[in-house]
């Protein structure tokens, strides 16, 4: 015998209303399921790493001398200053170009010349007189000391009266001059620079650290800060072998021709050095390199996946890098989104 269950009306609208949600929640869970799925691949830039000529340069600060360069001094005693050669004169070595009561000064000379003559001769006289046993050899000696004495004496005129004319040292340019007519001097005030222009020498700092890439020879290029369109081309002269302790760097210097005397001693500007020319190096830009905790990574794609590979880095030069290990030639390189992705990320460029 069967029996009949009556199910309330409000039970059959209940369970009608459960299921309509249900199929709602089902159809969320879908389009969830859907856009996780779209965001698990994710869009980078990717190019292919290639192998090409690389320079390292190396970039310092420079002031520019001439290859023989002197600022003269006043004489000994000062003095009044009768004439000076106008700055740019080409001058000769030897020249006189200023006259600082020179004729004072030329009068001492001779009076000093005078004074080695009579100690001269008082030697050579004592010399006789020891020999033929009438003085002892202290007389003697003690004439020799005047005489070396009256020499000395003589040399310092003769700088003094060099000095009281401006003597040239050597053959250049009158650069520029730090005295004017009727002014007085004082001893050892600097009066006129003479420079040779023909050449010049760029003199750099280079870190201590960073000296040892350096060796006479190697080429160098120096630009005005005025001017960086233009460089003008020379070779690594000399470096020290010594550290300056109180900035721990080492000082270089390049020889540079000036050819129609474009620069001019004193000029400061930027020389750079060619430390080190690569035939061939994969050089890859900055920006797609990480440094991380694990160290220096970039990230490749390989099978549609990123990979970060840990790589040795080389010398840089403005946005590019050298990758001395890590990379070959033709591997994908992520430069944009590289820290957006892990390995093992599906990626697609």
């Amino acid at each position: 015998m069967m029996y009949r269950v009556k199910i309330p009306l409000f039970a059959l609208a209940a369970a009608a209303i459960l299921a309509g949600c249900n199929k709602k929640e089902g159809k969320g869970e879908g389009k969830e399921g859907a856009k996780t799925d779209s965001v698990a691949t994710v869009r980078v830039v990717a190019i292919p790493v290639k192998v090409i000529p690389f320079e390292d340069w190396g970039t310092y600060g420079a002031d520019l001398r001439g290859s023989d360069d002197a600022t003269l001094a006043a004489p000994m005693q000062g003095g009044r200053v009768a004439s000076v050669t106008e700055v740019g004169k080409s001058v000769k070595a030897g020249q006189a170009l200023c006259d600082i009561e020179s004729a004072r000064y030329q009068a001492m000379l001779s009076a000093a010349r005078s004074a080695v003559e009579v100690a001269k001769g008082e030697s050579d006289r004592q010399k006789v007189n020891v020999e033929k046993g009438f003085v002892g050899k202290a007389v003697l000696d003690q004439a020799e000391l005047g005489y070396q004495q009256a020499r000395v004496a003589m040399l310092q005129a003769q700088r003094a009266y060099e000095d009281s004319r401006c003597q040239a040292p050597f053959t250049g340019v009158l650069v520029s001059r730090m005295v004017e007519r009727f002014q007085t001097v004082a001893p050892g005030a600097p009066t006129v620079r003479v420079a040779a222009t023909s050449r010049l020498e760029a003199v750099v700092s280079i870190p201590e650290s960073e000296a040892r890439d350096f060796r006479e020879g190697q080429t160098a290029v120096f630009t005005q800060v005025q001017d960086t369109s233009k460089g003008f081309s020379g070779k690594l002269k000399s470096i020290d072998r010594a550290v300056e302790a109180h900035n721990r760097t080492v000082m270089a210097r390049i020889d540079i021709p000036n050819s129609g005397n474009v620069l001019r001693p004193g000029m400061v500007g930027k020389t750079r050095i060619l430390r080190k020319k690569y035939d061939k190096a994969i050089v890859v830009p900055s920006n797609a390199v990480l440094r991380l905790q694990e160290g220096t990574m970039v990230v490749l794609v390989r099978d549609g996946k990123a990979v970060q590979v840990p790589v040795k880095l080389g010398p840089a030069a403005g946005d590019d890098v050298v990758v001395e290990s890590g990379l070959n030639e033709g591997d994908m390189l992520v430069t944009v989104g590289a820290f957006q992705v892990s390995t093992g990320t599906k990626v697609t460029y």
